[in-house]
This record gives C-alpha cells, structure tokens and sequence, in this order.
C-alpha cells in the first residue's frame, strides 16, 4: 500500500523521482508500471498498472452512449498516460499533464493506498489552506459506518 507525503523536484524535462517507499511497493507489488491520470482535483493520479487495468475494466462496463460517459471518457482516458519508472526509480510526466495540474518544479506525492496523488507544491498548500482539515472532518460519519 501507497501511504505518506512527500516533497520531491521535478526537472525542466518533467523527470520526478518516485519516493523510495513508493517505489518498492510499485515494484514489489505491481511490478513497476505506472499510469498517470488526470484526475477531477487539481493533480495527477498514479496508478500501478494492475490497478488502472481494474478501473479500465469496470470503466467499459458503463453505457457507452450516454453524453455523461463519453465526457468522462474523454476526460479520463485522453488524459491517460504510461509512465514507466526508469532504472533510477523516475518516471516522465508529459507537458499536457503537468500543464492540467500546474506541476512546475516543486510536487507533493501523497500515498491514497492503491495509487499516488501527485500535487503541484504551490497547490497543494492552497487547497490543504483551503479546505482539507474540513473535508477531514465531515468524513467522520462515513467512517463511523465503516466501524473506523
């Protein structure tokens, strides 16, 4: 499982270096492919391969034609990208997705158990100022449910 946060750099190119823990869980676990995503916050989503394969299998399962499915798809699949990790653990992150998540340099890497949330610092520190501690604690219900 994917858990932590971390600070990294990204180089001018868009080379990110996967924090060491990520990195062996990715490997360990999934083998080291990675898909990165878009995704409906302001960041990227990275995905082991195995588990973007699960959420492609359930996403083909939705009606096709209907208008909210396909602006879905376009949305989540045209922003769908194999990044896999090089030998020194770093993946490359095209412009068109650092552009949609405003990655210039300094990212956050937050583990989401199955998959890593990868935040522009900048962001990240505004959302977190904004609304985080909040969200925080309206979930106390549902986790309540969950007996957490």
């Amino acid at each position: 499982m994917f858990r932590g946060r971390y600070e990294h750099t990204m180089t001018d190119k868009g080379r990110l270096s996967i924090p060491s823990k990520f990195r062996e869980v990715c490997r360990e676990k999934y083998g080291g492919e990675i898909f990165i995503v878009t995704n409906f916050d302001k960041c990227l989503v990275a995905y082991p391969l195995r588990e973007w394969n699960e959420i492609e299998r359930k996403v083909s399962e939705l009606p096709q034609f209907k208008q909210e499915v396909i602006s879905f798809l376009r949305y989540l699949m045209g922003g769908a990208v194999d990044c896999p990790m090089d030998g020194q653990g770093r993946i490359l992150i095209p412009q068109s997705l650092r552009s949609h998540a405003r990655i210039d340099k300094d990212v956050i890497l937050i583990g989401m158990l199955t998959k890593v949330e990868i935040w522009s610092k900048e962001v990240w520190e505004q959302e977190e100022s904004d609304n985080a501690y909040e969200e925080f604690k309206k979930s106390r219900e549902i986790l309540a449910a969950q007996g957490l």
